[in-house]
């Protein structure tokens, strides 16, 4: 597998050296940009290609890393070209290998890959790369190419149907970035109490990480263990929960809502909670959750 890398920002930097320190062989790189093409190149200690003919010549596998926008333009670009054979794969969260239109006609196999993983900085991001998992969706030619790539990398590869590619993305995204927003809500809410914002963050640190903790806490199953031979399972985030709407406090419950002074925040907390309550509901089966319910649902 020789791999040619389109795009040399944080991701495809990132790629090219995270790969190549662990065996594969990457060809090098092409940027609109030379500066940047060349810097990546030099990086990873591959090559930079003045053209992108240049570089398809050299690699039977492209990776295209640019940004979202860009992925299609660059697919009717090289779909005209011969890449018969060769495996198209790129980099998109919330786009699949649709994006690669009519790719039969051309004797290409497509695919994607997402790793699971913040691309923080363009040099440094490949360090913690070990720790990612990889979806991967597309055409199975594709995905049978790829695994010499896979074979060579610790990281826990998990395959995913093309249709749902979007609702993966969602799911990823409300995970981190919708995490960061309701946290951020939480700091101006205290900051509305009298609460610095630097303190507010103080705070509310040990109650974030000890959440988030105790959801990813590793606990052993009462039967010894499953039938695949698994030992032990997270928690979950039904048995991490605590607070006033697992407990089915309604007076507290009532008396935040009356306190949402914007109404982003209030549709925010009615919209998070409902999700809570039935959250409760499978940690609490024996509890009646529909005042709860009730109170989330009326405006």
């Amino acid at each position: 597998m020789q791999i040619g890398i389109i795009g040399a920002g944080k991701v495809g930097t990132t790629l090219g050296k995270y790969v190549k320190d662990r065996g594969a062989s990457v060809t090098g790189f092409y940027s609109r940009t030379e500066s940047s093409g060349r810097e990546s190149a030099e990086f990873t200690g591959t090559g930079y290609f003045e053209t992108l003919d240049s570089l398809m010549e050299a690699s039977d596998t492209l990776f295209i890393t640019t940004t979202d926008d860009e992925i299609g333009k660059v697919w009717d670009c090289i779909a005209g070209k011969n890449v018969k054979g060769k495996v198209i794969c790129h980099f998109s969260g919330s786009l699949s290998s649709d994006i690669f239109s009519n790719w039969e006609e051309t004797g290409a196999y497509v695919c994607s890959i997402h790793p699971i993983y913040a691309f923080s900085s363009k040099f440094t991001a490949y360090q913690n790369l070990t720790s990612a998992a990889f979806t991967v969706e597309g055409h199975r030619t594709a995905l049978e190419k790829m695994q010499e790539l896979f074979s060579l990398l610790p990281n826990q590869v998990v395959e995913i149907s093309t249709q749902e590619k979007v609702k993966y993305h969602a799911a990823a995204s409300i995970a981190s970035n919708q995490v960061v927003g309701l946290i951020s809500m939480a700091v101006e809410l205290m900051e509305e109490v009298g609460i610095p914002e630097n303190s507010a963050y103080g705070l509310l640190k040990p109650l974030v990480e000890n959440n988030v903790a105790s959801i990813f806490e590793k606990v052993q199953q009462e039967n010894g263990g499953s039938r695949t031979g698994e030992k032990d399972k997270y928690r979950g985030c039904a048995q991490a929960l605590t607070g006033p709407i697992e407990r089915n406090d309604l007076e507290t419950v009532q008396k935040h809502l009356e306190h949402m002074d914007r109404p982003e925040w209030e549709m925010s907390y009615r919209a998070v909670g409902a999700v809570v309550t039935k959250l409760a509901e499978k940690k609490h089966p024996e509890r009646s959750y529909g005042t709860m319910k009730q109170i989330l649902e009326s405006k």
